[in-house]
């Protein structure tokens, strides 16, 4: 596939992702205001609202890779003769036993990281001001933070790669397509932060209303930042591929 080819897909990955993350927030916001369910988003343990979110992730990766067929692996070259050749002799029984396994030990590795990445969000709640006796409240916040960072790049590429992205590694895969979603990903994980971040300035102000209450203008942040991350991907790739359509025109 040519590089012109690769980039219409990818402009049409950015913009039908784009679209269906933004329609799927502005749908919850939607929710929350005409159900009146706003002030249960620091409510984790007796609310079920918060499950909206990660649904909604994995509906989005569903969508992604029936669509565009992502390649998740990792670049790495041809297996050799003797792997092949011993590789082809075992049963199919053992092969499928190992498969399973394999599936269970992924699955376990990605509860355990997003557990990690949970804890890690709701000690830097608390360092940053969060009052320690609202341990639900933090939770939720947390939550709310990992779900819609960290929880879609363990979906896109396994939690094995993950663990190795959060280190810092250079992670090459196999399609210049999924690497150009997986920086999308980590661009929206800016917009999450920067949301999440800025909604604490209401926080002190004496207007005594309920929606400043602690978790509440930080997780309506972080899904606004989400959605607007959103908005300026969609922009920016309709810019960019209007000004690219022009130039080809003009040649």
């Amino acid at each position: 596939m040519d590089v012109q080819a690769q980039s219409a897909i990818a402009t049409k990955l950015f913009i039908n992702i784009s679209v269906l993350s933004i329609a799927l927030n502005s749908s919850f916001f939607v929710y929350l205001l005409y159900s009146n369910r706003l002030y249960d988003l620091g409510k984790c343990c007796s609310s079920a609202v918060l499950l909206i979110l990660p649904l909604s992730e994995v509906l989005k990766h569903f969508y992604v890779k029936q669509m565009f067929q992502l390649e998740t692996g990792l670049k790495s070259g041809p297996p050799s003769s003797s792997s092949s050749s011993s590789s082809s002799g075992r049963s199919a029984g053992a092969a499928n036993a190992r498969a399973g396994r394999t599936r269970w030990r992924e699955w376990f590795g990605a509860a355990v990281l997003f557990t990690l990445a949970t804890l890690f969000y709701a000690f830097i709640c608390v360092v940053l001001g969060a009052p320690l006796d609202q341990y639900e409240e933090t939770s939720s916040l947390a939550l709310t933070l990992t779900t819609v960072t960290i929880f879609p790049i363990i979906l896109l590429i396994g939690q094995s790669h993950t663990y190795q992205l959060l280190l810092s590694e250079t992670l090459e895969l196999k399609s210049p397509l999924t690497n150009s979603y997986l920086n999308l990903l980590k661009n929206n994980c800016i917009g999450v932060i920067l949301g999440a971040w800025g909604a604490s300035v209401v926080a002190p102000l004496d207007w005594d209303r309920p929606w400043q209450v602690y978790p509440i203008p930080n997780v309506v942040g972080s899904i606004g930042g989400l959605f607007g991350m959103n908005v300026f991907n969609l922009l920016s790739t309709v810019y960019i591929s209007m000004y690219r359509n022009r130039r080809a025109k003009a040649q």
